[in-house]
């Protein structure tokens, strides 16, 4: 089975979290603008990143993303 990487649910899960994106962006070392490009799909987070986020945010680093079996 092969996976890949779909759409961001970080606005659904920063809206949960009642986080902003410039919060999360801080809590993770990261500007604004690139979670800004991560929700539009023109940047993917790292590994670390995603675990970062994944802590911040509450959840599993497979909820960051859609998955999309191929």
């Amino acid at each position: 089975m092969a996976l890949r990487i779909g759409r961001s649910r970080l606005p659904q899960l920063l809206t949960k979290a009642e986080m902003t994106q410039a919060e999360l962006a801080r809590r993770i070392k990261l500007s604004e603008s690139f979670i800004s490009k991560v929700i539009a799909g023109e940047r993917k987070l790292s590994v670390i990143k995603m675990k970062m986020s994944a802590v911040a945010l509450d959840c599993n680093m497979d909820d960051l993303y859609e998955w999309i079996e191929d």
